[in-house]
Protein backbone atom coordinates (compact mmCIF):
# COMPACT_ATOMS: atom_id res chain seq x y z
CA UNK A 1 0.00 0.00 0.00
CA UNK A 2 2.41 2.67 0.82
CA UNK A 3 4.84 1.66 -2.54
CA UNK A 4 1.63 2.11 -4.13
CA UNK A 5 0.77 5.55 -2.73
CA UNK A 6 4.23 6.75 -2.94
CA UNK A 7 4.84 5.50 -6.96
CA UNK A 8 2.31 8.16 -7.54
CA UNK A 9 3.17 10.58 -10.53
CA UNK A 10 3.99 14.18 -8.45
CA UNK A 11 2.26 15.86 -11.17
CA UNK A 12 -1.01 14.25 -10.88
CA UNK A 13 -1.02 14.74 -6.79
CA UNK A 14 -0.13 18.44 -7.87
CA UNK A 15 -3.32 18.05 -10.44
CA UNK A 16 -5.43 17.23 -7.44
CA UNK A 17 -3.74 20.31 -4.92
CA UNK A 18 -4.66 22.52 -7.50
CA UNK A 19 -8.24 21.58 -8.22
CA UNK A 20 -8.82 22.51 -4.77
CA UNK A 21 -9.13 19.23 -3.11
CA UNK A 22 -8.37 18.55 0.93
CA UNK A 23 -5.71 15.83 1.75
CA UNK A 24 -8.55 13.14 2.61
CA UNK A 25 -10.56 13.73 -0.64
CA UNK A 26 -6.93 13.54 -2.66
CA UNK A 27 -6.24 10.08 -0.72
CA UNK A 28 -9.71 9.05 -1.54
CA UNK A 29 -10.36 10.20 -5.33
CA UNK A 30 -6.65 10.19 -6.29
CA UNK A 31 -4.20 8.49 -5.02
CA UNK A 32 -5.96 5.27 -3.57
CA UNK A 33 -7.45 4.61 -7.11
CA UNK A 34 -3.83 5.13 -8.51
CA UNK A 35 -2.59 2.82 -5.81
CA UNK A 36 -5.16 -0.18 -5.53
CA UNK A 37 -3.54 -1.76 -8.64
CA UNK A 38 -0.50 -2.32 -6.45
CA UNK A 39 -2.57 -3.44 -3.36
CA UNK A 40 -4.37 -6.04 -4.82
CA UNK A 41 -1.37 -7.31 -6.55
CA UNK A 42 0.18 -7.45 -2.87
CA UNK A 43 -2.99 -8.71 -1.56
CA UNK A 44 -2.68 -11.91 -3.62
CA UNK A 45 0.87 -12.03 -3.85
CA UNK A 46 0.72 -12.57 0.50
CA UNK A 47 -2.16 -15.09 0.26
CA UNK A 48 -0.34 -17.46 -2.06
CA UNK A 49 2.79 -16.65 -0.16
CA UNK A 50 0.43 -17.99 3.45
CA UNK A 51 -1.12 -21.22 1.77
CA UNK A 52 2.32 -21.62 0.89
CA UNK A 53 3.96 -21.49 4.38
CA UNK A 54 0.53 -22.93 5.94
CA UNK A 55 1.74 -26.51 4.23
CA UNK A 56 5.30 -25.79 5.17
CA UNK A 57 3.80 -25.09 9.27
CA UNK A 58 3.37 -28.67 9.00
CA UNK A 59 7.00 -29.56 9.35
CA UNK A 60 7.24 -28.17 12.87
CA UNK A 61 4.34 -30.01 14.09
CA UNK A 62 2.30 -26.74 13.88
CA UNK A 63 -0.80 -28.82 11.44
CA UNK A 64 -1.61 -27.19 9.03
CA UNK A 65 -1.70 -27.97 4.56
CA UNK A 66 1.16 -29.98 4.68
CA UNK A 67 0.18 -32.62 6.91
CA UNK A 68 -0.66 -35.41 4.04
CA UNK A 69 2.53 -34.22 2.34
CA UNK A 70 5.13 -35.41 5.61
CA UNK A 71 2.96 -38.31 6.38
CA UNK A 72 3.23 -39.65 2.94
CA UNK A 73 7.17 -38.91 3.34
CA UNK A 74 7.11 -40.38 6.35
CA UNK A 75 5.03 -43.71 4.74
CA UNK A 76 6.94 -43.73 1.90
CA UNK A 77 3.62 -43.52 0.08
CA UNK A 78 4.22 -41.15 -3.80
CA UNK A 79 0.62 -41.48 -3.96
CA UNK A 80 0.02 -39.83 -1.09
CA UNK A 81 2.72 -37.40 -1.52
CA UNK A 82 1.32 -36.33 -5.12
CA UNK A 83 -2.33 -36.12 -4.40
CA UNK A 84 -1.77 -33.63 -1.35
CA UNK A 85 1.01 -31.67 -3.51
CA UNK A 86 -1.47 -31.39 -6.02
CA UNK A 87 -4.63 -30.30 -3.51
CA UNK A 88 -2.08 -27.36 -2.15
CA UNK A 89 -1.05 -26.38 -5.40
CA UNK A 90 -4.88 -26.45 -6.59
CA UNK A 91 -5.78 -24.28 -3.99
CA UNK A 92 -3.51 -21.87 -4.12
CA UNK A 93 -4.15 -21.13 -7.66
CA UNK A 94 -7.96 -21.02 -7.34
CA UNK A 95 -7.08 -18.10 -4.24
CA UNK A 96 -5.21 -16.49 -7.13
CA UNK A 97 -7.49 -17.00 -9.81
CA UNK A 98 -10.40 -15.61 -7.48
CA UNK A 99 -8.68 -12.58 -6.39
CA UNK A 100 -7.44 -11.73 -9.92
CA UNK A 101 -10.98 -11.13 -10.74
CA UNK A 102 -11.72 -9.24 -7.91
CA UNK A 103 -8.73 -7.18 -9.07
CA UNK A 104 -10.48 -7.15 -12.60
CA UNK A 105 -13.50 -6.10 -11.36
CA UNK A 106 -12.24 -3.48 -8.75
CA UNK A 107 -9.42 -1.60 -11.17
CA UNK A 108 -10.82 0.58 -13.41
CA UNK A 109 -9.73 -0.53 -17.13
CA UNK A 110 -7.06 2.52 -17.79
CA UNK A 111 -5.45 1.87 -14.15
CA UNK A 112 -4.75 -2.06 -14.38
CA UNK A 113 -1.35 -3.19 -14.47
CA UNK A 114 -0.09 -5.04 -17.32
CA UNK A 115 2.43 -7.42 -18.01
Amino acid sequence: TIIGVQNIDSNVKEAGRSMGMTGIQLMKDVQLPFALPMILSGIRLSSVYVISCATLASYVGAGGLGDFIFNGLNLFEPAVIITATILVTLLALIVDFCLSMIEKWLVPKGLRITG
